[in-house]
């Protein structure tokens, strides 16, 4: 199959999908299929990710690195995807995420080449946004595919989207991270890993390490990220009376190591499609905490089995404080869940992921429209 992938930005890091969109063109290159990447990226700068150097890269130029794209720029992307998509003729053309699929969605139409909507936000995100929500639900209608995380996502999506979705969770790099599990020298350290931004709510997480870290003295909080919300988390740091226990790591590249150092992985998001960096820190045997409303999440924990599920109640503060609490107290414990982390996400493995990906492209590619 000849292919085009096209995503915003790969120049800076960003998240989840980024990563999994290079582990996915790369498996599939290597699966013999003939790969094309796209980015908005200005041309002839350098990726942060590590894409396979047999795939050709068309970097359109319409966008900075990690800024949104402005309205005005959209025709020109349009234009320069219908080109492009001319020029080279790919079997399909996937674009990930809705600030990607949306113009390279509109430029496609009119033409038969089919075109697979890859969707790595939850449904919450659109609530209030009605605009991006327009914009979407007219690329749900003309696209011949869309994937779409989980089952769970898919499921709660409004139905008449539902028959053309297909659930392909992210993938980890299973046999890598799971090796780290029995090297670990685990820490008095509670990890979370994520952009800056608001529906990860990193300030319920800092207010909980405040609750208990008078009580734990010898315990630190490391967050690895960074995004436009990194002023508003140094002042929550400050506010806390903690700051110095408090490591805001920006972007980090061995981010494995992070989580082999790790007693407890915490992640205290809103809402998430899939919780990429809470399927890889229970690889490495990384205990997780995080909240049962959060969709992706509780796909991921197992309560009691591989961490722990927290019901918000009506403080999440204090609820997050209190499991956390639980395990800072217990390394039996957190010995056991840990330990039974790796095999409860080895469904995600590339391998497998990749499989579904192919499996998938093949059937809209022969078949039409799911």
């Amino acid at each position: 199959m000849k292919l085009l992938f096209a995503i915003k930005g790969l120049v800076v890091s960003g998240g989840g999908a980024e990563r999994v969109f290079v582990d996915v063109v790369n498996a599939l290159r290597a699966r013999g299929h003939e790969i094309l990447v796209a980015t908005f990226d200005p041309v002839g700068e350098s990726f942060f990710y590590d894409l396979d150097p047999a795939i050709p890269i068309h970097s359109l130029g319409h966008s900075g690195p990690a800024q949104p794209t402005r309205a005005a720029e959209l025709p020109g992307i349009m234009r320069k995807v219908r080109n492009l998509v001319r020029s080279e003729a790919p079997d399909a053309v996937v674009a990930f995420m809705h600030s990607t699929f949306v113009p390279v969605g509109l430029g496609l139409l009119g033409t038969s080449v089919p075109f697979i909507a890859s969707e790595h936000t939850d449904g919450i995100h659109y609530e209030g946004r009605r605009v991006q929500k327009l914009l979407r639900d007219t690329i749900f209608a003309r696209s011949d595919a869309i994937t779409i995380p989980s089952e769970a996502s898919r499921l709660a999506q409004p139905e008449r989207w539902q028959g053309r979705m297909h659930a392909i969770p992210n993938a980890i790099d299973f046999d890598a991270l799971s090796a780290r599990a029995g090297d670990s020298r685990r820490e008095p350290v509670i990890l979370s890993v994520g952009r800056l931004m608001a529906e990860k709510d990193y300030p319920t997480l800092i207010r909980a390490f405040a609750l208990v870290a008078g009580e734990f003295p010898d315990w630190r909080l490391r967050i690895a990220g960074d995004g436009h919300l990194r002023g508003k988390i140094e002042a929550e740091m400050s506010r806390s009376g903690y700051g110095d226990r408090i490591d805001l790591l920006g972007y980090v590249r061995d981010t494995p190591a992070e989580y082999a150092r790790a007693s407890i992985f915490a992640i205290s998001s809103l809402y998430e499609s899939f919780g990429l960096v809470t399927a890889e820190a229970l690889a490495t045997g990384c205990p997780a905490v995080g909240f049962a409303d959060c969709l992706g999440t509780a796909q991921l924990i197992r309560h009691e089995e591989n961490g722990l599920l927290v019901d918000p109640g009506e403080n999440r503060v204090e609820a997050l404080a209190g499991a956390l609490r639980r395990l800072m107290a217990d390394p039996p414990l957190r010995e056991t869940l840990g330990a039974a982390g790796p095999e409860s996400v080895r469904e995600y493995s590339l391998t497998s992921v990749a499989d579904k990906w192919e499996n998938m492209l093949s059937e809209i590619i022969q078949g039409g429209r799911a």
